[in-house]
């Protein structure tokens, strides 16, 4: 839906992110690149730029939920496989496979439930 508003190109776009020139072929650069350069005016026919956007850039607003999905599945993956990290996650949610911990498969439910054990373990912490 965003990709219409913004007029960006469908599918395997080279520069899927209308906020930076993330280059989604350059697979060397994922793990090593932290900071990519902003994609600054949407300019039709440059940078995946089909037509004139529908809404400004600036007024679109990303769920938050969406956001820590992808910041959890990116943060799992980095972690080393056979860490105490991955371990503490398997027990701080014993209905989820191995396989979907280490790749970083999770849901809304499971985000909310992590939330409130960390809110829960803070609130503790204060009483002692």
């Amino acid at each position: 839906m965003l990709t219409m508003l913004l007029s960006l190109l469908t599918g395997y776009a080279k520069y899927p992110c209308f906020l930076c020139l993330w280059d989604s072929r350059a697979r060397d650069l994922h793990w090593a690149e932290a900071n990519w350069s902003l994609q600054g005016a949407l300019t039709p026919g440059e940078k995946n730029v089909i037509n004139t956007t529908l809404v400004p850039p600036k007024k679109v607003l990303l769920p938050p939920l969406h956001i820590k999905l992808w910041l959890i599945k990116q943060f799992i993956k980095s972690l080393p496989k056979d860490g105490e990290c991955v371990r503490y996650l398997c027990s701080m949610f014993p209905k989820l496979s191995e396989v979907k911990l280490k790749e970083g498969d999770f849901t809304g439910p499971d985000i909310r439930t992590s939330d409130s054990l960390c809110y829960l373990r803070k609130r503790s912490v204060g009483l002692f």
